[in-house]
């Protein structure tokens, strides 16, 4: 029985289950009762399930190749090949080898994280990208207890009226290194909310500027409130833009 959405299972297919959790075809298997049956990897902690009837997922999108870490070519053949030979493991495939997956972490997923670890796995692409950074074109490139970095490259597509980078972009940048600073001092379980952030900017930005980088550093990190400071600079170490944050602690 094929997909809900109607196609023939295919091992490399990018799929979804009833309850939106997305993952990767490894393996297509012989029908049993009709229903043909599926391995599947979670986008969320990579892991292969048990095989499912494929009637139960949806497909989301089809390619070939290596897919989140998967060499789907060597899946295909893992009947006549042993299992460890036919996948990749995640952390021997570079990072800039490995397709960037955009999404949200499951919120049961992020509950049970520190927010360096959650942080460091959507750095190393173990954890989808927040969908903001596909569309500013921008990275988390460094993550650490208190502190995080963010680099992209202005473009003209970012343009105000007045002939250069529209502040949004420079607040975008700084308000995720700040935020994410914070995010780095929190335990598993917790979560938090910007209830206040402040830019200065120094000077315009243009699509000649290159890659900016935006460096974010905890100021204090309390129980219920965590402050911040950013600073956006180019690759000459030229000053931008720099700012403050106000979070909130939340419980997940």
């Amino acid at each position: 029985m094929p997909y809900t959405s109607g196609e023939t299972p295919a091992v490399g297919d990018y799929v979804k289950n009833q309850w939106e959790q997305p993952g990767t075809v490894t393996a297509v298997h012989a029908a049993k009762g009709g229903h043909e049956q599926v391995s599947i990897r979670w986008d969320d902690g990579g892991v292969d399930l048990p095989s499912a009837s494929a009637s139960e997922f949806t497909l989301l999108s089809r390619s070939a190749g290596v897919i989140k870490g998967i060499d789907t070519t060597a899946i295909s053949n893992r009947e006549s090949q042993p299992e460890e030979a036919a996948l990749q493991d995640d952390e021997s495939i570079g990072r800039a080898n490995r397709a960037v997956q955009y999404g949200v972490v499951p919120r049961m997923t992020a509950k049970t994280m520190p927010g360096l670890q959650l942080l460091t796995e959507i750095m190393n692409g173990t954890q989808p990208a927040p969908p903001i950074q596909q569309a500013l074109d921008f990275r988390l490139v460094q993550v650490e207890q208190g502190y995080a970095a963010f680099a992209g490259t202005p473009k003209f597509e970012y343009y105000n009226p007045l002939g250069c980078v529209h502040g949004g972009y420079t607040a975008a940048l700084l308000d995720s290194c700040m935020a994410c600073a914070v995010h780095s001092t929190l335990e598993a379980g917790y979560s938090y909310a910007t209830l206040e952030i402040k830019i200065s900017y120094v000077r315009a930005i243009t699509s000649d500027t290159g890659e900016v980088r935006a460096e974010g550093r905890v100021i204090n990190s309390g129980k219920r409130i965590a402050t911040a400071e950013g600073r956006l600079f180019d690759a000459a170490g030229t000053l931008y833009a720099h700012g403050t944050t106000t979070c909130l602690v939340l419980t997940l």
